[in-house]
């Protein structure tokens, strides 16, 4: 019934782009200063700093789709289908309650105080503050928080709601067993883990 929308921090992005940069930068220099040899010693120590950085910043998201709500925080992504959401709350990011308990966004920060405010004139204005885009493709949003995430989510809950999507989700719940599932990024802790030791190790011999 609508486009599949994507939310994600264009600040985290940019941020994880400059750290990619540097880290690039600082081994080129290490090279030309030191040798190649040095630079393959401190590549470990580098490497783990941007995986962080991109965990952290640039991989966190949320996909609000007609079939399931995607969360991807930083250790693990969780999946919610329709018929086990019961809500969202805005706090200081947003977290999205299901039948298994609550789910905290990473990606969804409380906005600012003046994006509040717009987000507030609007209302007041009687015009929507969330609405499901039409189309086949993607919809992307860089500017992720809270509320812009919350609207989204409560706009599509609503349209699935209206069009009878949801009609009897509560038995076909219970009949299948649907339930959010969550999965951990276990390639990016094993990588972070295996740096860290390869930093370690750097560190202790100097």
């Amino acid at each position: 019934m609508g486009a599949t929308q994507e939310f994600t921090s264009g600040y985290g992005r940019g941020l994880t782009v400059a750290a990619g940069a540097t880290g690039a930068v600082a081994l080129g220099a290490v090279a030309l200063q030191d040798g190649a040899g040095e630079a393959l010693r401190v590549l470990p120590v580098v490497a783990l700093v941007v995986l962080v950085v991109w965990a952290l910043f640039w991989r966190p998201g949320v996909e609000v789709a007609d079939g399931e709500l995607v969360v991807r925080n930083v250790l693990s992504t969780v999946r919610v289908p329709w018929p086990t959401y019961r809500g969202v709350t805005r706090g200081w990011s947003l977290v999205v309650h299901t039948t298994e308990g609550d789910v905290q966004v990473f990606a969804a920060p409380r906005a600012s105080a003046t994006a509040r405010a717009v987000r507030r004139r609007r209302a007041d204005d009687d015009r929507p503050v969330g609405s499901v885009p039409a189309g086949d493709r993607p919809v992307r949003s860089y500017g992720a928080t809270a509320e812009t995430v919350g609207d989204a989510v409560e706009a599509r809950h609503d349209a699935l709601v209206r069009a009878g999507h949801l009609d009897g989700a509560e038995r076909l719940r219970t009949e299948h067993g649907l339930r959010p599932t969550r999965q951990l990024h276990v390639a990016g802790i094993g990588a972070a883990a295996l740096l860290a030791a390869a930093a370690v190790a750097v560190l202790v011999t100097g």
